[in-house]
């Protein structure tokens, strides 16, 4: 759904990229922390792209484009309503 830079709060390391990435599953909206792997770029410019995910209690997994699984922590929650489409 969204991708933004992540603002540190404590002393972690700087030259790794780090985004909160927030995800829609059913009619909740999950924000992630996803730390870049060093030499790879372009998380920013996937926001809405569509991903099969794992959610557990306080992780969420899912596989990146070459099919490695990754996993990456939730930051938030929050339910949202649900979407009625009528025509």
């Amino acid at each position: 759904m969204e991708v933004k830079p992540h603002q540190p709060i404590d002393n972690s390391d700087p030259s790794l990229e780090k985004y909160d990435v927030t995800l829609k599953v059913g009619n909740t909206l999950y924000t992630v922390l996803y730390t870049q792997p060093t030499g790879t770029y372009g998380v920013q410019y996937r926001a809405g792209m569509d991903r099969a995910v794992l959610v557990e209690a306080k992780t969420i997994t899912f596989n990146d484009l070459l099919g490695n699984s990754k996993k990456v922590p939730i930051l938030s929650h929050k339910t949202v309503p649900a979407h009625n489409s009528k025509h």
